[in-house]
C-alpha cells in the first residue's frame, strides 16, 4: 500500500508541475529557462572529448555549475551528487565521510563508474572506486555527469562518467577571489578560500581549505586538508599552456556499530593522501584544427584499519596499507566546430599498485602481499555530423587494458530537433570496465541503449525523459568469490523544471530501475528500485536572498538483516543572504538544516545510518 501511495505522490507532483502557471513572471525568466535550445546560448558539454551543445548530445547528461554548488552550501562532491536525479549515495552521514554511489544502478565500487578531475582518474585500482566524500568542491567550475556507457570516449566507463572541470583563472582582473568559513554541530567546520587573476600572459588560480568534524555519528569524524593550483600561459603562437596540481589528505572514521551476527562492535578508520599534477598544451594548427597534448601523474597512499572495540581500547582485525602511482599522457587532434567535427586521440597510462593485507584473526597474523604493474593505452575517434535538424554521433575506441583481453568500444548516437524547443536523442553503445585487480579475469562488458526526449515546448515548463537498458556480463558478482555474472539493469528516468514564478522554481526527478541476475532471474539486492529528487528554489536579487529545499527518496531493496528503511524522504534546507554593505566586499551569510525532519533512511541500518538532523552556518566573502 505504501508504494502505491508513493507512486501516486510522484504522479501528483509531476501533474502539479505540469499545471504550474507563472502568473506575472517576466519574459526574461522564461527565456532564461528555455535558453537550453537557443543556439549560441546553449551550454557546451565535453562528453565526446570535445565541447558540443547539449542539444547535440546523444547521452543522458546532467550538468551542475559552480553557482548551483554554492546554493547547496556543499562541502564535497558527495553533497552535490546526492541531489542529482538517477544518482544515489550508499551512505549519507558526516560531510567528508566514506561513501559509494550509484548511477542508474551502476556502482562505483565495482569499477563501473569513472570519476575524472582535470581528465585524471580518481578511482583506485584495488577496489575500482572513487570516494566523492574526499573531493572538495570550491575549485569546481562544473560537473558533467554521463548516465550510461561512455567507453568510446573515456575508456573504462561501463556505467557512466562523473567529469569534474576545475575553475580557470579570472581573466577580468589581476587579483580577486573569495573566502568562507562555516561551523556546525559536533564541531563541523569548513574554512576555505581561493584567489585568481591574470597578469600579462600568466593566469593563476589557487584554492585551499580544511574540512573537520568530530562526527555526527560514532567514529564518523573527518579531518581533511586540500590545496589546488592552476597556472595558464598564453603563447605567442596563439596556443596555451596549463599546469595544474592538487593535494588532498584525510583521516576518516568509517564506522562504529554493533554487529549482531559477529557479536562485535566494529570500529574502522582510514587515512589517505592523494595528489596529482598535469601539464597541457593546446595549439591551433590551422582554422578549425587544434592539437592538444597532456602529461599527467598521480599518487595515492592510504591505510584502512578494521577493528573492534574491546576492553582497554580498540583491537585490530585487519590492516591494509595501499599505495598506487600513475604517470602517462595523451594527445588529441580536433577538427571542426561544436556542431560538426571529429576528435581523434591516444591515451597512455602506467600504473604501479602495492597492497599489504594483514589479518590478525590467526596467530601469528597472516600477511598477504599484492603487487601489480599495468601499462594501458587507448586509441579513439569520436565525431559529430549535423545535417539540418539531425546530428549523427559515432565513436570507436580500442583499448589495451593490461588486464587480460584487449577490448573495442563503440557507440552510435543521434539527436533530432523535432521543434525549436524539443530534441529527440538516443544511442547504442558497447563499453567496458576494468576488473578489480585481484580478480583473475579480464574486463567487464556492457551493451547499453537509451532513448529520450527533452522539451520546453509546454509553456513555462522543461521536461526530460529517458528509457535505458544495460546488459552487463563478465561481472564480478561477489568481491570474495571467483564468479562471473550476467546482469540486466533497465528502467526510465523523468525530470521536470518550471520557470521562475515570483522567484520560486520547482524541479523534480524520478528514476525506476529493474535490476536482475540473468542466470538466477533474481532481483539484485542493494540496487535502488525507486529514487526521487525534489527541489524548491527561491531567488530574489533585490533582497539578496536565495534558498533551496531538497528532498531525496530511495527504495534500496536491501536484505532484511541490514534493517533498511524506505518510508521517509530526507529534506535539507539551505539559505543564503547577501548583506547590503556595498563596496568591494560582497559578504553573504549562509545557513543549512540537514535532515530537516530528523528522518531515518538508509540501506544498511547496522553499519551505516544516515546522520540525524544537524545545523550549520557561516559567512562568505567575494572580493
Amino acid at each position: 500500500m505504501y508504494f502505491l501511495r508513493f507512486r501516486i505522490l510522484i504522479l501528483l507532483v509531476v501533474l502539479w508541475i505540469a499545471g504550474v502557471s507563472p502568473g506575472n513572471a517576466g519574459a526574461s525568466e522564461e527565456d532564461q529557462t528555455l535558453s537550453l535550445f537557443s543556439g549560441e546560448n546553449q551550454p557546451l558539454v565535453s562528453t565526446g572529448r570535445t565541447p558540443r551543445p547539449v542539444s547535440s548530445i546523444a547521452e543522458n547528461v546532467t550538468v551542475v555549475t559552480a553557482e548551483q554548488i554554492a546554493l547547496l552550501n556543499a562541502h564535497t562532491l558527495a553533497d552535490v551528487l546526492n541531489t542529482v536525479p538517477g544518482i544515489q549515495l550508499e551512505h549519507n552521514r558526516t560531510p567528508g565521510s566514506f561513501t559509494d554511489f550509484y548511477i542508474q544502478g551502476a556502482m562505483s565500487g565495482q569499477s563501473h563508474l569513472l570519476v575524472l578531475i582535470d581528465g585524471i582518474q580518481q578511482n583506485n585500482f584495488i577496489q575500482g572506486m572513487a570516494d566523492p566524500g574526499l573531493i572538495p568542491v570550491q575549485q569546481i567550475e562544473r560537473i558533467e555527469i554521463v548516465k550510461g556507457a561512455a567507453s568510446a570516449a573515456w575508456g573504462p566507463a561501463l556505467g557512466g562518467v562523473v567529469n569534474v572541470i576545475t575553475k580557470q583563472p579570472d581573466g577580468e582582473r589581476a587579483f580577486g577571489g573569495s573566502a568562507s568559513a562555516s561551523i556546525g554541530e559536533h564541531f563541523t567546520t569548513n574554512p576555505k578560500g581561493e584567489v585568481s587573476g591574470v597578469v600579462g600572459r600568466l593566469g593563476y588560480y589557487l584554492s585551499g581549505g580544511n574540512l573537520h568534524s568530530d562526527g555526527l555519528l560514532p567514529n564518523n569524524g573527518i579531518n581533511q586538508n586540500n590545496g589546488y593550483l592552476k597556472l595558464t600561459y598564453d603563447l605567442a603562437t596563439r596556443g596555451n599552456l596549463t599546469f595544474g596540481a592538487s593535494i588532498r589528505d584525510s583521516s576518516q572514521g568509517i564506522e562504529e556499530a554493533w554487529i549482531p551476527s559477529w557479536q562485535i562492535t566494529a570500529h574502522d578508520n582510514r587515512n589517505a593522501t592523494f595528489g596529482y599534477s598535469f601539464l597541457t598544451l593546446i595549439q591551433p594548427l590551422a582554422d578549425r584544427l587544434t592539437l592538444e597534448m597532456t602529461a599527467r601523474g598521480s599518487y595515492r597512499d592510504e591505510e584502512t584499519f578494521w577493528g573492534e572495540l574491546a576492553t582497554g581500547g580498540v583491537k585490530p582485525d585487519e590492516i591494509t596499507p595501499q599505495r598506487e602511482s600513475a604517470w602517462g599522457g595523451g594527445a588529441k587532434l580536433s577538427w571542426g566546430d561544436s556542431l560538426t567535427g571529429v576528435v581523434t586521440g591516444i591515451d597512455y597510462d602506467h600504473n604501479d599498485v602495492h597492497k599489504q593485507h594483514t589479518t590478525f584473526y590467526s596467530d601469528p597474523p597472516v600477511v598477504d602481499l599484492f603487487d601489480r604493474t599495468l601499462d594501458r593505452f587507448g586509441v579513439y575517434s569520436n565525431g559529430a555530423f549535423s545535417l539540418g535538424r539531425l546530428t549523427i554521433l559515432p565513436g570507436i575506441r580500442f583499448d589495451h587494458t593490461g588486464v587480460g583481453s584487449d577490448t573495442v568500444s563503440y557507440t552510435m548516437g543521434a539527436t533530432f530537433r523535432l521543434t525549436e524547443k524539443t530534441v529527440l536523442r538516443g544511442y547504442g553503445a558497447r563499453g567496458y570496465g576494468l576488473p578489480l585487480l585481484n580478480f583473475p579475469h579480464g574486463p567487464q562488458k556492457v551493451w547499453t541503449a537509451q532513448a529520450g526526449i527533452e522539451s520546453s515546448d509546454i509553456p513555462y515548463l522543461w521536461l526530460k525523459g529517458t528509457l535505458f537498458y544495460n546488459y552487463t556480463w563478465d561481472i564480478q558478482a561477489d568481491p570474495n568469490q571467483d564468479i562471473l555474472a550476467k546482469q540486466t539493469k533497465q528502467g526510465f528516468e523523468v525530470e521536470a523544471r518550471t520557470v521562475a514564478w515570483h522567484g520560486f522554481t520547482l524541479t523534480g526527478g524520478y528514476t525506476y530501475i529493474d535490476a536482475w541476475d540473468r542466470d538466477t532471474h533474481e532481483r539484485l539486492p542493494l540496487i535502488p528500485k525507486h529514487g526521487a529528487k525534489l527541489a524548491l528554489q527561491y531567488d530574489d536579487s533585490r533582497l539578496g536572498l536565495r534558498g533551496i529545499v531538497t528532498g531525496n527518496y530511495v527504495w534500496w531493496n536491501s536484505p532484511p538483516e541490514k534493517q533498511g528503511k524506505y518510508n521517509t524522504i530526507l529534506w535539507d534546507l539551505h539559505l543564503t543572504q547577501r548583506l547590503p554593505f556595498g563596496g568591494t566586499l560582497e559578504p553573504e551569510l549562509f545557513f543549512s538544516v540537514h535532515n530537516l525532519f530528523n528522518s531515518d533512511q538508509y540501506s544498511n541500518g547496522i553499519l551505516y545510518r544516515n546522520a540525524p538532523r544537524w545545523l550549520e552556518g557561516g559567512v562568505r566573502w567575494r572580493f
